[in-house]
């Protein structure tokens, strides 16, 4: 018989595993519940995931329709872009041709013998023509700088060239307004230098046209000297900082300007470019090409009135020619000139002559010179005066030459705007020469010094004469050189011919290039100037076929164009031509390139 105390734990296990038949269905419920809930989050990942997917695949199409019309819009900006430089590109080559008429012809016409009112018409003429040459320049060269298609050259230089010729043609814009022009090129500044000749004149021309447009009356003055402030940076070996600058007495720069002038947004704003004409870029583009070249600009109000804008540039220096011998041994020269920086320029220019001198603006001070030279044993004594103090001071001027005068033998050598009304008022001294202000090339000067007096005869020097590159030869010595002028426009071929007429060469002229082929294989020229548009056949396959058809006997081939820009111009130097002159043609340019590739024989 079983206990109530042992039975009691067998009594409540039986009943445990009879209750226990319950928990395998619940087992089986709870697995089913855990199964369908893994099932549902699986599902509602891959809901979320086909959510997210679908999500991205529409930004990715909304982002690739972007990027589609983003493309297009890109497409459509460089076909704009492209239509608007071609049309441009054909605006330039059409103006700089019927420019190229102009300038030249105005050129022809100031060789010859006019009447004083003729020769203001001329004068008037020309500057309006080189000053709408100057907007074109402004407009093209902006462009350029602002894509970033504007490259800077480098190449061997005479540092004058650029300077002479940014003086030259601003002259007659200058004698419309009565102003003096003066370059100043100091002793020690190295003539031989490599740079950019085109980018240097770009720059001194936006400059000095800037100068002369806002002075009235006075004076502008281009300066170029040895920097005697050192710049931040060091110069590259072999190059020195040199300091240009053009002085003018206008009424100077507002204090309110003077921090954005050169700040074309702040430049358009201004009424200066409305009031004074021009395109209002110059100053801009000055700046940009500066920095392009490494240098730096400024500006400023002088404090004895007028303004100032400088030019720092670190320049290669180039090998100089040797020193030909001075042919002034014993000679002294006194420059009386009311205006210092003419007496300053005058002074530079002897002294690269190796001529010893003195500079004055008074008369009696001249003399005191004069007779101090003498009796320092000068075997020769030549006054050199403008020709306002001769008119002013005939009378004390006489006294110099009266028989008992110890300087009865000094010879006068005139400087004048006007050389020809000078020298037809200068027939009561002995004046051996009257030169052309302003003065610009020694051997100009050179020139004059070496005159004599003529009975009934005072010969007139011109400075505006083409320049010379240090040779000191005069273009009317040279064996004429035969040219080819390869141009199918009659008014084009008709001005070149002329020009190099007056430089004394033998032209002949070709339509188009089968034309300009075939005269090539029957005569030897000593120089072609290429027109790069023509129809039948452009300059650059009329160059590359002459040029394979002659072989190493082809004549240097230069192109004479409208088309200016820098792939222009490798394009040129890819087809074998040597050199290159932009529309409109001046005698300057006719002559450097005469003097480089078919020089004097």
């Amino acid at each position: 018989m079983v206990s109530p105390a042992t039975s009691t734990p067998a009594l409540l296990l039986g009943t445990a595993i009879d209750d226990a038949g319950w928990i395998q269905p619940l087992f089986t419920v709870v697995g089913v519940g855990a199964i369908g809930l893994l099932a549902w989050q699986l599902w509602r990942a891959q809901r979320h995931y086909a959510t997210e997917l679908a999500e991205q695949s529409r930004q990715i199409a909304e982002e690739q329709e972007k990027a589609n019309q983003a493309r297009q819009a890109q497409e459509a900006l460089v076909r704009e872009s492209q239509a608007k430089s071609e049309m441009l590109a054909t605006l330039s080559r059409e103006i700089r041709a019927n420019l190229n008429g102009i300038i030249g012809s105005a050129d022809l016409m100031m060789d010859n013998t006019l009447k004083a009112q003729q020769l203001a018409h001329l004068t008037t003429l020309r500057a309006s023509a080189e000053s709408l040459h100057q907007s074109l320049n402004d407009v093209l060269d902006y462009s350029s700088i602002e894509t970033g298609h504007l490259q800077i050259g480098r190449a061997p230089l005479d540092l004058r060239q650029p300077l002479i010729e940014v003086v030259e043609a601003l002259s007659p814009l200058a004698h419309l307004k009565n102003l003096e022009l003066v370059l100043i090129v100091a002793p020690e500044v190295p003539l031989q230098i490599s740079g950019d000749a085109a980018r240097l004149r770009q720059v001194f021309l936006n400059l000095m046209a800037n100068a002369v447009k806002f002075t009235a009356t006075g004076r502008v003055v281009l300066r170029a000297e040895l920097a005697t402030d050192a710049p931040a940076v060091a110069a590259p070996p072999g190059a020195l900082w040199l300091h240009f600058s053009v002085t003018d007495t206008s009424a100077g720069i507002p204090a309110d300007l003077q921090a954005t002038i050169f700040d074309r947004s702040a430049d358009s704003a201004s009424p200066a470019p409305r009031k004074f004409g021009g395109s209002g870029l110059d100053l801009a583009i000055s700046k940009r090409l500066v920095e392009l070249m490494g240098g730096h600009i400024g500006a400023r109000s002088l404090p004895e009135g007028g303004s100032e804008f400088w030019v720092n540039l670190a320049l290669a220096v180039e090998k100089a020619p040797p020193a030909a011998p001075t042919p002034f041994a014993g000679l002294h020269v006194v420059v009386l000139d009311p205006l210092a920086a003419s007496r300053l320029a005058a002074s530079a220019l002897l002294t690269r002559l190796g001529v010893g001198h003195d500079a004055t603006d008074k008369i009696a001070e001249a003399a005191v010179l004069l007779r101090d030279a003498l009796d320092e044993d000068a075997r020769e004594l030549i006054l050199m005066l403008d020709d306002t103090v001769a008119q002013s001071s005939a009378a004390a001027l006489a006294q110099l030459f009266t028989p008992d005068s110890p300087l009865r033998s000094t010879r006068l050598v005139l400087t004048s705007r006007n050389p020809e009304e000078a020298a037809s008022t200068a027939a009561n001294f002995p004046v051996a020469a009257v030169v052309r202000k302003p003065l610009l090339r020694a051997e100009t000067l050179a020139d004059a010094l070496l005159s004599r007096p003529s009975a009934g005869v005072i010969k007139v020097v011109d400075s505006r004469a083409p320049f010379e590159a240090g040779t000191g030869a005069r273009v009317a010595t040279r064996r004429g050189p035969h040219v080819l002028v390869v141009d199918d426009d009659q008014i084009s071929r008709s001005v070149s011919s002329q020009l190099l007429g007056l430089l004394n060469c033998v032209v002949e002229l070709a339509v188009n290039g089968p034309e300009a082929i075939e005269l090539t294989q029957r005569t030897r020229f000593d120089l072609i100037l290429m027109d790069l548009q023509m129809p039948v056949m452009d300059g650059f396959e009329t160059t590359v076929k002459i040029r394979t058809a002659t072989g190493d006997k082809a004549p240097p081939i230069v192109a004479l164009t409208a088309n200016t820009s820098d792939s222009d111009r490798e394009k040129c130097t890819a087809a074998g031509m040597c050199d290159f002159i932009g529309k409109p043609v001046h005698k300057t340019d006719l002559t450097r390139i005469l003097q480089r590739w078919a020089p004097a024989k």
